[in-house]
């Protein structure tokens, strides 16, 4: 409380008692000041948070019979930030040749070191009803055409954050066990 000597008495001004009118008006001003330092702040987030890169690496056939088969996508994530990330799911939809072979949302929790990578196994089953001769013959050769798209969603210091991705192009194909036969493609 601030006060000012006028002659022998002291007054004492309005804004320093508390609950008057004036003390009052000043609350408002410091809620609007708290507001926009947190905008302010939240903005500078986006600053700081650079989203992963998230890259097929390979496909592994592991299994394949008369009606589909068995693939393991393995997906490296990579964090460009200096901090941990931690992914809570992953969801992606996966396509040979222009034909979807199917989705998949993997809701293991995995971790991306600080300027780190990770590899994610994501196991796919698919049915070869549907599929054409173009998607048969992809799979058995030696690197297979796709386009892979979803969202990887993340546990960031500043709260959960979900970011979309989308891939194409060739991968290695690598067969588990031998040699597979492909139905319906011969070399």
């Amino acid at each position: 409380m601030s006060s000012k000597r006028e002659g022998r008495e002291w007054v004492y001004s309005n804004h320093d008692i508390p609950g008057s009118p004036s003390a009052m008006s000043v609350r408002p001003h410091c809620f609007l000041l708290g507001l926009l330092t947190s905008i302010g702040a939240c903005s500078a987030i986006g600053d700081i948070f650079k989203e992963p890169d998230v890259q097929l690496d390979r496909v592994v056939v592991r299994s394949v019979g008369v009606s589909g088969g068995n693939l393991d996508l393995i997906v490296k994530v990579d964090n460009p930030n200096s901090f941990t990330l931690h992914g809570t799911k992953l969801e992606v939809g996966f396509d040979v040749e222009g034909q979807h072979l199917g989705d998949i949302a993997y809701d293991d929790d995995f971790s991306v070191t600080e300027n780190g990578t990770t590899t994610v196994t994501l196991p796919l089953t698919f049915a070869w009803a549907g599929v054409g001769s173009a998607v048969r013959t992809a799979l058995g050769s030696g690197d297979l055409p796709y386009r892979m798209k979803g969202q990887v969603e993340l546990a960031t210091p500043w709260g959960g954050k979900e970011v979309p991705f989308t891939r194409e192009g060739r991968v290695p194909l690598t067969r588990l066990v031998g040699y597979l036969t492909i139905p319906g493609y011969s070399q």
